[in-house]
């Protein structure tokens, strides 16, 4: 049997904890969780492989959301399982936590980690995050104005356009009235207030 790995994990029993690690196979790029064998690879069998056969697949779909592909086998006249999770295109969540598979460990999904593997989940970009918060007030109209007559010959629909919501939503920075992120980067008279670490870097070529 090959050893532990980024698609690989042995367990002796099935503990509804270890959903945990399916989650971080879907979350991933899939893998196997074979029950009945010691990380030492020595196969230990299994006393109620029928049940789990019909149990597992069962807790997956209800509390996971996944499907499972659920194998018993006999190797030296121990029957083991092997649970066989493809990857998933959304994020899939245990008890609320998000996990994925680094190495042969499970790790937990925590602040920014989390946040753009949600983001890349969702194919939505950091920019694209709409902020309910903000309304047109944030923005510096003076900083507007000199957009538009800097993008008079490229665009000049915007030129010519005085109001401000109709000027966002053509730049494609909001969707009915709510203000994306990098609209604040772009025109807010205080990025700041939204992202302290805000800042504007401009490269000369």
């Amino acid at each position: 049997m090959k050893p532990e790995s980024q698609h690989i994990e042995y367990k002796e029993i099935w503990k509804d904890e270890y959903l945990k690690v399916l989650v971080a196979f879907a979350n991933s790029e899939g893998g196997k969780l074979i029950l009945g064998v010691k990380d030492n690879r020595n196969i230990i069998g299994l006393h109620a492989a029928s049940r789990l056969l019909e149990e597992i697949p069962n807790k997956a779909s209800n509390i996971l959301g996944i499907t499972p592909i659920v194998n018993r086998f006999k190797k030296k006249d121990k029957e083991t399982i092997e649970i066989e999770v493809q990857p998933a295109s959304n994020a899939i969540s245990y008890k609320g936590h998000y996990y994925i598979r680094s190495g042969s460990t499970v790790q937990e999904l925590r602040g920014s980690s989390l946040q753009q593997f949600l983001l890349s989940k969702t194919n939505i970009t950091w920019d694209e995050i709409k902020r309910d918060q903000v309304t047109i007030n944030d923005f510096d109209v003076d900083t507007i104005n000199k957009f538009k007559i800097l993008s008079v010959d490229r665009l000049p629909e915007i030129a010519r356009t005085n109001l401000l919501e109709i000027i966002f939503a053509k730049l494609r920075l909001s969707d009915k009235g709510v203000f994306s992120n990098a609209a604040i980067l772009l025109f807010g008279k205080d990025p700041q207030k939204y992202f302290i670490q805000a800042q504007t870097k401009i490269g000369r070529f």
